[in-house]
């Protein structure tokens, strides 16, 4: 019963790290598109979200694999 919660919790840790990376590299990029451009630095949280739906819907398992 141990060894299923430490399988479980490291599973979910390491998705959520992922997530976690995923938008901040895309909020981060969008913040230097944001900076260059002079548009507020608010909306490069768009960038992170867009990142994060691409890379869920490529990383993920579904029919369409």
């Amino acid at each position: 019963m141990i060894d299923f919660l430490k399988d479980l919790l490291k599973i979910g840790l390491v998705a959520i790290l992922k997530i976690i990376s995923y938008f901040s590299v895309g909020t981060a990029g969008g913040a230097i598109v944001c900076w260059y451009y002079g548009i507020p630095i608010g909306v490069s949280i768009l960038g992170g979200i867009l990142v994060l739906g691409i890379a869920l819907a490529l990383t993920s398992d579904s029919i369409f694999d």
